[in-house]
């Protein structure tokens, strides 16, 4: 016996699904609201991930600019800095190098060092 928890129903309203075994939706409608959604999902994770990393950014160059390269990260936590947003991440000896765009660093014992600006 087909059990009603097994027919296919359309994963945007819900509805119950006829025709074709491997439909997904019941209209063009709710095909286009679905991916619509899931575009609009990606596009808020997108923003937020590129705002963090622009804050990064802004707080290096601040950094760069008042200091010698180097800064406690307490200091730079207290800014809103926040260290797993990089773009690139690279061993360059005993050290991994960091980047944001093109700012380089280096991280360890508590601290950022050797903070430059790429050309």
């Amino acid at each position: 016996m087909y059990k009603k928890e097994q027919e296919p129903h359309c994963l945007e309203c819900g509805e119950r699904l006829y025709g074709r075994t491997d439909k997904k939706f019941c209209s063009c409608e709710c095909k286009s609201r679905y991916h619509g959604h899931l575009r609009y999902i990606a596009k808020k994770v997108q923003d937020s991930e590129l705002n963090a990393l622009a804050k990064n950014y802004s707080i290096l160059e601040t950094i760069l600019n008042l200091t010698t390269g180097r800064c406690p990260l307490a200091t730079l936590e207290e800014m809103g800095f926040r260290k797993e947003y990089v773009t690139q991440v690279t061993k360059k000896g005993k050290h991994l190098e960091y980047r944001c765009f093109d700012f380089a660093y280096n991280m360890g014992a508590g601290r950022l060092f050797n903070l430059r600006r790429l050309r």
